[in-house]
């Protein structure tokens, strides 16, 4: 079971990850790591090495091709990104509440998306970028949001 996503939800988490003004190294280590997991390569994983280093907005993100499933999938991802250095600043939390917005999420969605990346992030060593088990947020978002599974 493996996580499919395009290149530009990737953009779209490092906006999130610069909320804050700066885009850290831990921060830049889980994302490019993500985006591998899911099968981003060459031009496409440059695309998303440079948004680690230039500073990229949320605005500019168009979810418009993301099924269901994969809006979810983002906004876990989101969830986990925003958490990795301790603190969620207030700009990093409403850059997390645009992009559900902006991918249409409902309040009580995001909120179990959320959840299952917390459950995860907390398994022995799951907080380390490096450790973090993508097949088991798959597995824990289906399980808490069945309806909107693939």
């Amino acid at each position: 079971m493996t996580i499919k996503l395009p290149s530009h939800a990737f953009v779209a988490l490092a906006a999130l990850g610069w909320a804050d003004g700066t885009f850290k190294r831990i921060e830049s280590a889980a994302l490019i790591r993500a985006a591998k997991e899911c099968g981003i390569e060459g031009e496409e994983l440059a695309e998303v090495e440079r948004s680690t280093k230039t500073r990229v907005e949320l605005a500019s993100f168009d979810p418009g091709d993301l099924g269901p499933w994969d809006r979810v999938i983002t906004y876990a991802l989101a969830s986990w990104l925003a958490t990795l250095d301790g603190v969620v600043s207030r700009d990093e939390s409403a850059a997390l509440a645009q992009l559900g917005e902006r991918l249409g999420l409902e309040a009580g969605t995001r909120k179990r998306a959320a959840s299952a990346a917390f459950d995860i992030s907390v398994l022995p060593e799951g907080g380390r970028p490096d450790r973090y088990d993508f097949v088991k947020l798959v597995a824990r978002l289906k399980e808490k949001l069945p309806q909107l599974a693939k």
